[in-house]
């Protein structure tokens, strides 16, 4: 038993309890344990119906269902951005054997014609050498 001090929190074994309002007299408050409440498993009872009770998307669909529409739209748009991403690197491809065929390097074609204008370039050269030496020569007999 305990008296009650009006306005003031009830603290007993451990336990506060806290009452607004005024009691009327004569009221009582009793605080027992729950001794058939115990390991009878009713909080898992409770938590395991919830997975078939309609609570999400307006009460149209449970736990299971919404996290179902999750999964399915993830793996969705995964596979849509997959898809996309091939396509793109398609497209790159192709450009890139467009652009190589417009203006690419042919390495054994640029090797003939390097080629080729050294072979130019030496005859050049051999034509001025022997313009240099037939002037030479002029030089010479007209000094005679």
């Amino acid at each position: 038993t305990y008296t009650y001090t009006p306005g003031a929190d009830i603290s007993y074994n451990g336990w506060t309890v806290k009452i607004t309002g005024a009691p009327a007299t004569n009221d009582t408050f009793s605080i027992d344990p729950n001794t058939n409440g115990t390991a009878d498993g009713s909080n898992a009872a409770a938590l395991a119906a919830l997975q078939t009770k309609n609570m999400l998307a307006g009460g149209t669909t449970t736990y299971q269902g919404a996290y179902a529409q999750i999964v399915s739209a993830v793996g969705s748009k995964a596979h849509e951005v997959q898809t996309m991403g091939a396509a793109a690197d398609n497209l790159l491809e192709s450009t890139t054997a467009a652009q190589q065929q417009l203006s690419g390097v042919n390495l054994d074609e640029e090797a003939t014609n390097m080629l080729k204008y050294q072979q130019a370039y030496m005859a050049a050269g051999k034509i001025m050498q022997t313009a240099s030496q037939l002037f030479d020569m002029l030089l010479n007999l007209g000094g005679n």
